[in-house]
């Protein structure tokens, strides 16, 4: 499908990019003969060569926009890449609306997989195209045809754009590029289609680069636009609870993971199996995170029912072997808090409470002392 909507694109571009600026050879004239002679030339090469001669003889001629507009496409085609981005640059400079110049200088910023040419051409098309949006209808009705065209093109223009810059960053190994490519298309468009799937790529180029206040104030706007997939998530999830900033919106965030994350299938190309590890692990942290957090709120109620209903995935979890004695603590000090919350003590929560901290206290780590005081406590009926 990817291939086939390039496909599409790149074939519109083609069609579209002769039809603007307004130009009239004037055949009576040695440059227009040389136009002429260019247009009708079938062998693209010299075709080619045609037009880069009129534009070394001629290049403040009028016609010198019509020539670059001309032969761009083939310049495309023949893979002359820095010719069609400067053809592209000489057109919108005479032609800001010539949204079909900018997407073939895109491809082949694209094709020389240049991020900065990506990001740059991307945005110059994305702009050339929303002033062809809201340009005025004609009033001759002759010329209604080609500028609906060309709307209808612009607007898919866009969308294209944006897709360029979510799929250099997922191609870049370099943090650098994949942070430019992503902002630019944040940018373009904060409400884009790609913002949740690049928004991924981001995180981990930002985390690359030790910027943890940059993927940190990310992840909650991700998060808070519904824009966030399961890895930032969890991550401002995780930051929020972990830094100490909010433990509302810990328990928020890792709540929609663990309400939203079962039900979600495999990405593309992403074995199942490979799926369900990864589902299960993150889900068994999002548990915990969600029963931590409100612990720390003294919200009891929910801090058991969030520690409950992740202790099945922590404990079955060998990679969330490192959760269990914060589970079993937090589900002890819950327990215990809520016994006592009532006008009486509730004998059946003490017993569930000496339990986890009884679980808790046979495993090495930062809970050990405190389970095993909590432990002596209850002993003495307190």
């Amino acid at each position: 499908m990817r291939a086939t909507i390039i496909l599409l694109f790149a074939l519109f571009a083609l069609t579209a990019a002769g039809q603007r600026p307004k130009f009239q050879v004037n055949t009576e004239t040695p440059e227009g003969q040389l136009l002429q002679k260019a247009g009708q030339e079938s062998d693209d090469a010299k075709r080619i060569a045609l037009y880069e001669e009129f534009l070394a003889k001629f290049p403040k001629h009028e016609g010198a926009t019509y020539a670059w507009n001309q032969a761009q496409p083939f310049m495309l085609k023949a893979k002359m890449l820095d010719k069609t981005i400067e053809a592209g640059a000489a057109v919108l400079a005479a032609d800001p609306l010539n949204a079909p110049a900018g997407y073939n200088a895109l491809q082949a910023c694209e094709q020389k997989a240049d991020a900065n040419c990506i990001v740059t051409w991307s945005i110059n098309t994305a702009e050339a195209a929303r002033k062809m949006i809201a340009s005025k209808k004609p009033d001759d009705e002759e010329e209604v045809e080609t500028w609906t065209r060309e709307v209808d093109f612009a607007k898919q223009v866009i969308t294209r754009c944006e897709y360029s810059l979510y799929a250099a960053a997922l191609q870049s190994a370099d943090a650098k590029n994949i942070t430019a490519l992503f902002e630019a298309l944040e940018k373009l468009n904060p409400e884009s289609q790609y913002m949740t799937a690049a928004g991924g790529r981001y995180l981990i180029g930002l985390l690359q680069l030790k910027d943890l206040p940059k993927a940190q104030a990310f992840a909650d706007r991700a998060a808070d636009r519904n824009q966030a997939n399961e890895d930032v998530l969890l991550f401002a999830a995780d930051a929020n609870l972990s830094g100490g900033k909010s433990n509302e919106k810990a328990a928020a965030y890792a709540e929609k993971l663990t309400s939203t994350l079962p039900a979600q299938a495999a990405p593309q190309g992403m074995a199942a199996a490979d799926w369900e590890t990864k589902k299960s692990t993150t889900l068994a942290r999002a548990y915990w995170i969600a029963g931590a957090a409100y612990c720390a709120l003294k919200n009891w109620a929910q801090c058991e029912k969030s520690m409950r209903a992740g202790l099945p995935i922590i404990e079955s979890n060998p990679a969330s072997k490192e959760l269990k004695p914060g589970a079993y603590f937090y589900l002890g000090l819950a327990n215990h808090s809520l016994a006592r919350s009532g006008p009486k003590v509730d004998p059946a929560r003490i017993v569930e409470a000496r339990k986890y901290f009884t679980l808790c206290a046979a495993l090495p780590s930062p809970f050990l002392a405190t389970a095993q005081k909590n432990l002596v406590a209850i002993a003495a009926g307190k």
